[in-house]
Order: structure tokens, then C-alpha cells, then sequence
């Protein structure tokens, strides 16, 4: 098992320092080395600052044994993939340079060295120009949801938060396009919470609970009509700006009743205006 646990961990190890340091291992390289320069020199303060919070490291975040079970008990065996970025590198070596700079006498040494490192990154670095263009989606978020975003700001104008109301886990991305759509309807509703839609009993009780959120997931999510003045007040309740429902709910018709205008559509979804 805890073999298991040691390969496991050191290939998370080895696709972690590739996705950090690819085609720039020599900085790496480098930063060991200044860490061992230091660890050598009898200064406690290099020691205490750069040597042992690295070492520190290496027995914990970066113990194969350890990191594997306690990340996957914690739920963030997903997102640690960033984890040689807690090793200060450009930091460490921008201060070695500085000091090995200092150490010269000269001011014309002190020059040459300048030149000597900067010359050094140039062809040990990776360019960067080829890579500097104007990001393109690059969460790959679906352009219904795009077209919907923006359907919502050329009526809104306004980049001032908005309240929308929407079930369904695609319309999620929208607040990472536009953070200033809000939605009243929560995650933990739409993925946590369910009822029997069939059992009147259960439809019955979430409205006597007076849940507005879960009574909102009934209509949006559940496609359960809600009586006019259950559904104005849950409205006001959250000053709701905008709805979004998922065209397979037949909620369409139920939303011009109630007075709401219809601002635009899109494939799987109407956008309708509150107020």
C-alpha cells in the first residue's frame, strides 16, 4: 500500500515540476544550488529564510508518502497541480544575484556581472513575445452561455451586479465570463437538493418550509408552476432581474403571463426581464 502511495506520489511529483518548469529546468537547477551555496555559508539568516522552510517543504508538501492520501482525503488531489509554485524560485534567485553582485569590489566588475546574468536569462529563459496575444476563451466556456451573457449586458448596461435566476449547472460559467451575473439559485440546490417532482407531498412541504431558494429550484429546475403571487414574492424577495429557464420545462408561456418580457433567446434557454 504505502509503495502504492510512493509511486503515486512521485509521478504527481514529476507532472507537477514538468507543468512548472518545462523547457526552464536550468532555474531549478540553479535555485538548488543557491539553496546549498547558502546552507554552507555560516549565515544564520540565509538558513532560516531560503534553506529551512525549503527543507520543511521537502518533508511535507513534498513527501510522496504524505501528500497523495492527505490531498485526496481533503478533496484537493485536483487542484494541487501548482504546487512547485509554493517554491520561492525567482525569488531566491533574483536575491543570489544581488548578493553575488554585491560581492564584487569594482563597480566595473559590478557591470560586467549585471550584463553576464541578464545575458544568461536571455538564453537560458523561455520568450515570452510569441505567447503575448489577446486571450480567446480560454475557460472554453460554451457560446450559449456567452450569448446569453450577453444578451443580459446590452440590456442591462450597466456592470453593476445583476440578480439572475437560473437552474441549470451549464448556466454555472456564466459568473466566470461575467462575474457580475449573479445567481439566486445556489450550487448545493441544484446539486445537493432534490424531491420527487411526482409526490405532491414532498412539492407540498418545500413550499410550507418557505425555503425561497429551494421554492425557486421547484420552479426552475423542477418545472412546478408556482402560484402568481408565490412566485412575485419570491421575486421580490431576491429583486430578481433576470430568468433564465431551460426551454424543456415549458416554463416559456408561464413567464409572459406572470408579465415578464421575453429580452432573447438562445438554443436551450429564454432570457426574460423582470423589472
Amino acid at each position: 500500500m504505502m509503495q502504492n502511495f510512493y509511486r503515486l506520489g512521485m509521478d504527481f511529483l514529476n507532472k507537477s515540476f514538468d507543468d512548472a518548469f518545462s523547457n526552464i529546468g536550468i532555474f531549478f537547477l540553479a535555485y538548488v544550488l543557491a539553496l546549498a551555496v547558502f546552507y554552507l555559508k555560516k549565515k544564520h539568516d540565509l538558513k532560516s529564510v531560503f534553506v529551512y522552510p525549503a527543507l520543511f517543504a521537502m518533508f511535507t508538501v513534498f513527501n510522496p508518502y504524505l501528500m497523495i492520501p492527505v490531498a485526496e482525503r481533503i478533496g484537493l488531489a485536483s487542484r494541487i497541480r501548482r504546487i512547485y509554485w509554493l517554491l520561492p524560485v525567482n525569488l531566491v534567485l533574483a536575491f543570489t544575484m544581488v548578493w553575488l553582485i554585491h560581492l564584487l569590489s569594482k563597480r566595473w566588475k559590478r557591470a560586467i556581472g549585471i550584463i553576464a546574468f541578464a545575458v544568461l536569462i536571455a538564453v537560458a529563459g523561455e520568450g515570452q513575445f510569441l505567447h503575448m496575444v489577446p486571450a480567446e476563451n480560454i475557460y472554453k466556456i460554451k457560446n450559449e452561455s456567452i450569448q446569453i451573457a450577453d444578451i443580459i449586458e446590452r440590456d442591462a448596461k450597466t456592470d453593476e451586479p445583476k440578480s439572475c435566476l437560473f437552474a441549470d449547472i451549464q448556466l454555472l460559467e456564466l459568473r466566470q465570463y461575467d462575474p457580475s451575473i449573479l445567481n439566486t439559485i445556489r450550487r448545493q440546490e441544484m446539486l445537493r437538493w432534490s424531491i420527487d417532482p411526482t409526490d405532491p407531498d414532498m412539492v407540498q412541504q418545500t413550499l410550507d418550509n418557505k425555503n425561497s431558494r429551494r421554492i425557486l429550484t421547484l420552479l426552475l429546475y423542477y418545472g412546478i408552476q408556482l402560484e402568481p403571487a408565490v412566485l412575485e414574492k419570491n421575486i421580490t424577495k431576491h429583486q430578481i432581474q433576470y430568468i433564465i429557464p431551460n426551454k424543456n420545462k415549458g416554463l416559456g408561456e408561464y413567464f409572459r403571463n406572470a408579465g415578464y418580457e421575453t429580452i432573447g433567446e438562445t438554443e436551450h434557454f429564454e432570457v426574460f426581464r423582470v423589472r
